[in-house]
């Protein structure tokens, strides 16, 4: 069954695309991302995957197919920085949400490497995927499918076999990794010309971090405890270098971070993490997700309906290792580390550290696709603009994965990942989800199909339909 619903998908899209070798798309307003304004009335042409040529005056454009954009809004493809792949049952909810490119943060390499060979090769439609395949932690690992480090000997073994053998496309790190290892990885990773990003280890501050090269920064992790007025006494209990039982209790540790917390000590760390080339993915979405987890009205989200039975069971915070021991009575904690978090998430931007846009499905409540239209509703929460939101998900993942001539924006010679909106998203970014369609690769997946491939998906699923 899950094949031939795979390959009902695939021939859907197939049969939208045609044999078209050019597509003219008319009178649109391209939406400069970089600038944050709007090049009005303009004409693009897509040949093959590529924006061949873009004209704001009337012009002989010739192409296979013309489709008339009757003043919609056309931005590029956006990107999820922070994802989890478990299936491809994501693909249609990532792609009918114009989520045209991911960064996969856990997963088999060599599952990831046989979806591009499929999605290359039009088998399967599916985003642009970047990986880093299993990622390095502590000698007792968090995850399963983790690389076990104990020491700077295994650290380095293990960015050597990555890189060399898995292939993969980048390094991540994880929160229990110890010192010497941490160093030692960020060091082999230089030596080895490959990236290396993701969690900053507990023993490890966030300039630490941004001093050693680790590329991007996750979850807003070590940024509290940075700014607060103890953070060299608390980082020595974290350390072990002295004894503080009390701190030692997650709950009571956030009180004291909460209470110490120095918005001037907050700028003077980003002012020193800015001379480094080091990006933040805050992932507000899995952020306020773990910290509303007895949230009962969520079970109602209708988007549920779209996800694997699997997913969405693992979403009982009773099973999860992080959540099934806190008490509703710790929730304010959590609840007023969110909303701190949005605070810092503005100081970063504002410092002029670039952010990426990220959500960490398929975590509980962080949808594969819907979600990313959640984080940047969050991020323009937290104090950005619309426009700025949108970076996050577009030009900014393109500069750090050092891709900006081929992704990114709406430009002539780009790769022709685009959505065509109905409403101006500058004005308000909740517009990112008023799809009209999508193209992936120059492909067209007009409303018909996208709404389709949702339906397809939601049939797997197997849910019942709920009815507002």
């Amino acid at each position: 069954m899950r094949k031939f619903l795979l390959l009902a998908v695939s021939i859907l899209f197939l049969q939208i695309i045609h044999a078209q070798h050019s597509i003219l798309l008319k009178n649109v307003n391209i939406v400069d991302v970089e600038k944050g304004k709007l090049i009005k009335n303009a004409n693009v042409l897509i040949r093959d995957s590529v924006i061949a040529a873009i004209s704001t005056k009337p012009s002989n454009l010739k192409a296979d197919t013309v489709i008339e954009g009757k003043n919609r809004y056309l931005i590029p493809g956006l990107w999820d920085m922070h994802v989890h792949i478990w299936t491809d049952a994501f693909f249609p909810l990532l792609l009918a949400n114009g989520v045209t490119g991911v960064r996969d943060m856990l997963n088999y390499i060599q599952l990831i490497q046989s979806w591009r060979k499929k999605i290359a090769s039009n088998e399967i439609a599916g985003p642009q995927i970047i990986a880093s395949g299993p990622i390095l932690d502590g000698p007792k690992p968090m995850w399963p499918g983790s690389v076990a480090v104990k020491d700077a000997a295994d650290g380095k073994r293990a960015v050597d076999s990555l890189k060399n053998s898995l292939h993969t496309d980048f390094i991540k790190v994880y929160s229990l990794l110890p010192r010497d290892a941490y160093f030692a990885i960020a060091e082999e990773a230089k030596t080895q010309h490959i990236p290396f990003a993701g969690h900053v280890p507990a023993q490890i501050t966030v300039v630490e971090a941004a001093r050693a090269g680790q590329k991007s920064q996750e979850h807003l992790y070590g940024f509290l405890e940075a700014a607060s007025d103890s953070a060299d006494y608390y980082m020595q209990v974290v350390q072990d270098k002295i004894p503080d039982t009390n701190l030692k209790n997650q709950v009571n540790a956030k009180q004291f971070l909460q209470r110490t917390f120095n918005a001037e000590k907050l700028k003077s760390v980003l002012q020193e993490i800015k001379k480094f080339d080091t990006y933040v993915c805050p992932t507000l979405v899995v952020l306020h997700s773990m910290a509303h987890v007895h949230d009962t009205t969520r079970w109602r989200d209708p988007r549920i309906q779209f996800l694997p039975k699997g997913v969405s069971n693992y979403w009982d915070p009773a099973k999860d290792p992080r959540s099934k021991t806190r008490t509703r009575e710790s929730a304010p904690v959590y609840e007023r580390e969110f909303v701190m978090n949005l605070q810092i998430v503005k100081s970063i931007f504002d410092a002029g550290i670039p952010i990426l846009a990220g959500t960490d499905f398929p975590n509980p409540y962080c949808f594969p696709g819907f979600g990313l239209h959640d984080e940047l509703k969050w991020l323009v929460k937290a104090g950005l603009t619309p426009a700025q939101a949108l970076q996050t998900a577009t030009i900014n993942p393109a500069r750090y994965l050092d891709l900006q001539n081929q992704y990114g924006t709406v430009s002539a010679g780009k790769i022709a990942d685009l959505i065509l909106l109905d409403e101006n998203p500058l004005s308000d970014i909740s517009n990112t989800q008023k799809i009209q369609s999508v193209f992936v690769h120059g492909k067209i997946l007009n409303r018909s199909v996208l709404n389709n491939m949702l339906e397809t998906a939601k049939k797997k699923a197997g849910h019942e339909v709920h009815r507002h």
